[in-house]
């Protein structure tokens, strides 16, 4: 077997500097000191453009008219879409109508690829979906306050943001359309809020008195992006489509390979594979004195078959979770013998053990985060590798 010490390939579409500039400096141009948009802010027509580093994420237009709200979007994930929606909202925030069409990403598609329309009844909310030509339909119900969800996308969140505010109780959890989900929601001590997701972790964002949203810090959530509210006529969505049409982002974080013998012991494992995208990391998107999964999305696992011995501590052979703790001058390597869980959840109890990590300057920028385990002397090093920074710790067989 070939050793593996790298992340699985992944596409990097390059982006279109004119368009991303223009898009990036109005998104941070008309900021004001809180992050908010002061042209904006108070419009009920207006645009959201999401950027993860230097890449395009989503853009989003919407208008609310009272109790209905209308929306388009651009999203990239595994390939670029372009969907509209139109929902209506009682007096109470209970979903009244939706519907939901979406083509592929290049502007001159006819044909969607797929649709959905709900209506509500005397018995509940009736669902019908036609996907790849097949019809599905469900009923289900749906309570006060609960909005769509829509993977990327925020302005059903403001939809229910504007309901609490129109009925006094703004700052109340969201839970999604049909029981799927919901995301807490916690104020800030400096004004902001958080928006939590059951499994990717917070996001702040701020908002106004009315339920308008006006920013969104994706930096402690497992996405990492940043969002701003923008004029809805500063985003033109046919450039945008053509733009990115055939430059879909892929996976946000794939997910690397261990597989490799070094100084007599098997060691595999898996972790997620974050891509910098331009952005400061140690100090900034990966904070100093933080617990980080050390990867993305599902937790870190790393096995041995043979005893390992790192600054004096033997770790028995077995399955593990990595977790770290960088530092600007080293940190912490968390050896946990919990494992099979999502990368924001840890249980203290379970170290196996807490190590000293090197910290060392590359001489190459790595843009997509990798493990390795390399040989070095007698022994061998465990690295994290990622922008310009090397942090590791050296073993010997046990």
């Amino acid at each position: 077997m070939t050793p593996t010490n790298a992340p699985r390939p992944t596409r990097r579409p390059a982006l279109a500097a004119a368009l991303f500039v223009a898009a990036g400096s109005l998104a941070c141009g008309t900021s004001d000191a809180d992050g908010s948009s002061a042209a904006t802010m108070d419009d009920d027509r207006a645009a959201y453009l999401t950027l993860m580093g230097n890449d395009t994420l989503a853009v989003e237009w919407f208008e609310f008219d009272g109790n209905r709200v209308q929306a388009s979007a651009l999203i990239r994930g595994s390939t670029t879409t372009y969907s509209e929606y139109a929902a209506e909202f009682g007096d109470d925030g209970s979903i009244v109508s939706w519907e939901a069409t979406t083509w592929p990403g290049d502007p001159s598609a006819t044909e969607p690829t797929s649709s959905e329309r709900t209506v509500a009844g005397p018995d509940g909310i009736q669902s019908v979906t036609m996907r790849n030509g097949q019809e599905q339909t469900r009923a289900f119900t749906a309570a006060p306050g609960e909005v769509p969800f829509i993977d990327m996308l925020h302005w059903p969140f403001e939809a229910a943001f504007r309901a609490q505010a129109a009925n006094g109780a703004l700052g109340q959890d969201v839970a999604i359309l049909g029981g799927r989900m919901v995301f807490d929601v916690e104020p800030n001590a400096d004004g902001s809020w958080a928006l939590i997701h059951p499994s990717r972790g917070p996001s702040t964002f701020r908002m106004t008195d009315d339920g308008h949203i006006t920013s969104l810090d994706g930096t402690g959530s497992t996405r990492a992006y940043d969002l701003r509210r923008m004029p809805f006529d500063a985003l033109d969505p046919t450039a945008f489509r053509t733009m990115f049409a055939d430059r879909p982002l892929g996976e946000l974080s794939g997910r690397g390979e261990i597989d490799v013998n070094v100084a007599g012991v098997n060691f595999t494992g898996d972790y997620g594979t974050p891509q910098r995208r331009g952005r400061e990391i140690f100090g900034s998107l990966v904070a100093y004195g933080d617990r980080w999964r050390t990867g993305a999305n599902r937790a870190t696992h790393l096995s041995f078959d043979g005893d390992i011995v790192i600054d004096g501590t033997t770790i028995p052979a077995g399955d593990y979770t990595l977790y770290s703790i960088p530092e600007a001058e080293g940190g912490t390597l968390i050896v946990n013998r919990r494992t099979g869980q999502t990368g924001t959840s840890y249980d203290e109890d379970m170290d196996e053990a807490r190590l000293e990590l090197r910290r060392d300057a590359l001489d190459e920028s790595v843009e997509v985060f990798e493990i390795r385990v390399v040989p070095d002397g007698d022994g061998g090093r465990i690295e994290l590798r990622w922008a310009e920074t090397v942090y590791w710790v050296p073993f010997t067989a046990g």
